[in-house]
């Protein structure tokens, strides 16, 4: 027996024992519903109408199982039914003729092993054809996945300088700290780190630590506050006296490379 008809004769089984998850599982697999043993022409809807299996009656008609369709003793499923309940099913799908049939006694030209044997539980044993496909199934294109990018691309500039334009700059995914990313801006505008006081997101937000700079997105515009060389500033002491801070500029700012460890205050 060729493994088509292995399924259908396992369609048909599972149709006599009412085991609903084995029938999806070969219906799914594209196995005939209709499909009529070559002896008895008996059909999984024959089955299921004889047993009385209301799932698996609903599950085949709504899978195309045919109503009309007659065994080799000329019995629909219908005929063969005499569950009140599944007959109310198959009678919304057959004429007027047909629903007039009563349920008959149709005697079987052999005894399918399934019904000789039957099994101690209401499960067919599908194991050897799972991996048995009857239609193709549809294989879904893969498409290949970019790589994760490695850098993260920033435009920088010196704030104030009389030049507006931007550089790009590549910091790496893999060290995306603060001291890292001040560091490669430093040296790709040429500017003494001693000589920045501030970090700026534009329009308006400081950077000021790692976390910073993990949130920052490709094409981010960055700016370099940079003090003029040679100022001073005076800081108040805890004693009330003032002190002077070298590397600070005119505005009040002092330089983060020099006190990197200070919290700063807006």
């Amino acid at each position: 027996m060729d493994r088509i008809h292995v399924l259908e004769e396992k369609l048909r089984e599972s149709a006599c024992v009412g085991d609903l998850e084995t029938l999806q599982i070969l219906l799914q697999k594209g196995v005939d519903v209709n499909a009529m043993h070559d002896i008895n022409g008996w059909t999984a809807l024959h089955w299921a109408a004889k047993r009385g299996h209301r799932d698996i009656v609903e599950t085949l008609l709504a899978h195309g199982a045919d109503l009309s369709l007659r065994n080799k003793n000329k019995d629909t499923a219908l005929s063969l039914c005499s569950n009140p309940e599944v007959r109310k099913i198959l009678h919304k799908g057959v004429d007027e003729d047909m629903s007039a049939e009563l349920p008959t006694e149709s005697r079987l030209p052999i005894i399918p092993n399934y019904l000789r044997n039957p099994p101690l539980a209401d499960h067919v044993d599908i194991q050897e054809t799972r991996r048995s496909t009857i239609v193709p199934e549809r294989v879904v294109p893969t498409t290949k996945q970019n790589p994760l990018p490695e850098e993260l691309v920033l435009k920088v500039r010196v704030a104030n300088c009389g030049d507006p334009d931007f550089i790009e700059v590549e910091l790496p995914i893999a060290d995306l700290t603060y001291s890292r990313l001040l560091r490669l801006c430093t040296d790709e505008l040429d500017v003494n780190p001693a000589h920045v006081t501030r970090l700026r997101k534009l329009p308006n937000t400081i950077i000021r630590k790692d976390k910073d700079v993990a949130r920052l997105i490709n094409g981010q515009e960055l700016e370099l506050v940079v003090q003029p060389e040679g100022t001073t500033r005076l800081v108040p002491c805890s004693n009330g006296l003032l002190k002077k801070i070298p590397g600070s500029n005119a505005n009040g700012y002092q330089s983060i490379s020099l006190n990197k460890n200070q919290t700063i205050l807006y």
